[in-house]
């Protein structure tokens, strides 16, 4: 067993804090740790100089001052390798709930909303800021994390406008102006300038910055111009006026056929119901549009349009258009022969079944207003 001097005590420590390691507990620790190793294996008369630096080497892969930054980034980062697992394992369950969701849509199975709310939603939500922390760690300069900061950020909202594009959900476009601008008018310029200045990543920062411009153009290509939408909604709207002018002459008929028929009966009674709910699901759903139940003809200057919104039954109370299937099944039980059963549904070719009250706003106001029609025409 070797017995160490106070010289060579000494040299050892202050080797340590020559090789770069500034922690004083760290180089305590260092040092106990090595003298123990030294006085443990070295031969009495061994050779001090040529151990010592065979063991010290042990500690490092390059230089000693490598282990303080792994001990202050498990310090800082106590869950550093649960983060990175973590990370790991939301990306690749991201990825395959993204590409399940993807066929499943194509092949029209259930479960593809699923699928693809939990893919997207995992890797903007877990995925990428986990992402962003650990890669973080590896940049010093404060430049490099506000560009990884920023490319990070403009993906989140980039995923997530997709989502809710895809879900019909509202701030689908907010979201995809929010990252496009991010992308386009922030991280462009930071990243073009940091980049041109070095000669080393110029032809990298060009190279990027030009895949930035496509990625910001292709999503704008695919977006309906301001124009577009105004003229878009124009259009709507006025066809759906056009439609209620036709029910509202319809209506002025049937009115006064039945007043020249005091006869009141099952059916009837029927009628009356279901062109009334119906009505009350169009006052519904052009309320939650306009802000009014009824559009007069000069709705463009007052910016009251009916838009391609997916409709949802949130927009109307009491379950009305449940109520109104259950009476148009029962209209259906009292109806002869003569008489022209009301659409339900659409039958495609391969007998696929694609029910009414389901679309976009305008849709359904259109199929209400058909409902209405053909009660009247039954009636008379």
């Amino acid at each position: 067993m070797y017995c160490l001097s106070e010289k060579q005590i000494d040299y050892i420590f202050n080797d340590i804090r020559a090789r770069g390691v500034e922690m004083e507990s760290l180089q305590l620790n260092l040092h106990d740790h090595i003298c123990c190793i030294i006085e443990q294996n070295l031969e009495e008369h061994g050779d001090f100089e040529s151990f010592y630096q065979k063991t010290i080497r042990t500690f490092y892969k390059d230089e000693l001052w490598e282990i303080e930054e792994e001990t202050l980034l498990l310090l800082t980062y106590k869950n550093y390798y649960a983060m990175k697992k973590t990370m790991i394992l939301s990306g690749t369950c991201s990825a395959a709930a993204m590409i399940l969701g993807i066929i499943f849509k194509f092949m029209h199975w259930p479960g593809a909303s699923a699928f693809i709310i939990l893919g997207v939603g995992t890797s903007s939500l877990i995925f990428l800021p986990l992402l962003f922390l650990l890669k973080s760690k590896d940049r010093q300069a404060t430049k490099d994390k506000l560009i990884l900061g920023l490319s990070i950020l403009s993906g989140m909202l980039l995923s997530l406008s997709i989502l809710f594009k895809v879900m019909h959900w509202p701030y689908a476009m907010l979201l995809g102006y929010a990252s496009v601008g991010l992308l386009g008018f922030i991280l462009l310029p930071i990243y073009l300038m940091v980049g041109i200045k070095n000669p080393d990543s110029r032809i990298n920062a060009i190279t990027t910055s030009i895949v930035i411009i496509m990625i910001c153009g292709l999503w704008l290509t695919l977006v309906r111009t301001p124009h577009g939408s105004r003229i878009k909604n124009i259009s709507d709207t006025s066809s759906f006026l056009i439609n209620e002018g036709i029910v509202s002459a319809q209506q002025k008929l049937y009115d006064s056929v039945i007043k020249t028929d005091s006869s009141e009966n099952k059916f009837r009674v029927l009628s009356h119901q279901i062109i009334s709910l119906c009505e009350k699901i169009k006052a519904s759903i052009v309320l939650n549009e306009t802000g009014t139940t009824h559009l007069s003809n000069d709705f463009e200057s007052k910016l009251q349009f009916i838009s391609d919104d997916i409709f949802r039954y949130s927009y109307t109370e009491n379950k009305d258009v449940d109520s109104l299937q259950t009476f148009i099944k029962t209209y259906h039980l009292e109806l002869d022969s003569t008489k022209t059963k009301l659409p339900t549904e659409y039958k495609t070719n391969s007998e696929e079944i694609i029910p009414f009250f389901s679309g976009t706003n305008l849709v359904v106001l259109q199929q209400l207003q058909q409902v209405q029609l053909m009660v009247m025409q039954n009636d008379m």
